[in-house]
């Protein structure tokens, strides 16, 4: 666990390296460790050359980087730390837990889902947010909140464009592009009253679509079908 606080401090550190430098010299080391003036703290800003954020400082960094074992955090009090109490941590969670959710609260959180959406890291949205976005658009009864979100995500995305056409438009022709054998099996088919939902929504961001689709790819995406 202190191994654990050296290495946070590391990631904001510029350059990133550890705030103990001892050169794999475990004399050094054991001098530097000796005083407690040495180690990382708050009355030194954890020996850190960038500023940390405040829910690292005030609960976490001191009781990982305690210099007694006993003082320091476990790895489930690090779990359960107030680090981890915060909307983004909450909603990753969700999405982990989704398959075992109620269809009611599968709805009421891809609703909230938009709002909490601009607050993720870039990189967060396209390596988990996205994925499990795509993932869940088998769900029918949802398809039009989640294509809400992702097209969201596709708008905030630096790499949208290449997110787009190698992610969301194959999982957009699964969904909406049904292929003329089916078509022809019935006359009247029923209203598919989800689906019709879903492209609404694919009207409604169209601009999105045109700025990240060329039409060559658009084109080409209809060609096995009617």
């Amino acid at each position: 666990m202190f191994s654990l606080g050296l290495l946070i401090i590391a990631l904001y550190n510029s350059p990133h390296q550890s705030p103990l430098e001892s050169n794999s010299s475990v004399t050094t080391y054991k001098r530097i460790f000796s005083a407690s003036s040495n180690l990382p703290s708050s009355n030194n800003n954890f020996l850190s050359s960038r500023p940390l954020p405040k829910d690292l400082t005030n609960s976490v960094l001191s009781r990982l980087i305690a210099r007694r074992p006993a003082q320091r955090m476990t790895a489930r009090d690090f779990q359960q730390s107030a680090y981890f109490d915060n909307i983004l941590v909450s909603t990753i969670r969700f999405l982990d837990d989704l398959a075992a959710k109620t269809p009611n609260e599968k709805t009421q959180f891809m609703r909230g889902l938009s709002r909490v959406i601009p607050s993720f890291p870039r990189s967060v949205l396209e390596k988990k947010i996205l994925p499990a976005l795509l993932e869940e658009m088998k769900d029918r009864e949802l398809l039009s909140l989640i294509l809400q979100n992702i097209f969201k995500i596709a708008h905030l995305l630096p790499s949208g464009k290449r997110s787009f056409t190698e992610k969301i438009l194959p999982k957009l022709r699964e969904t909406f592009l049904t292929p003329s054998t089916q078509k022809a099996a019935t006359s009247a088919p029923e209203r598919d009253l989800a689906r019709e939902a879903g492209l609404m929504v694919l009207l409604e961001n169209i601009l999105i679509i045109t700025e990240n689709c060329s039409g060559k790819e658009f084109k080409d995406g209809e060609s096995p079908y009617s």
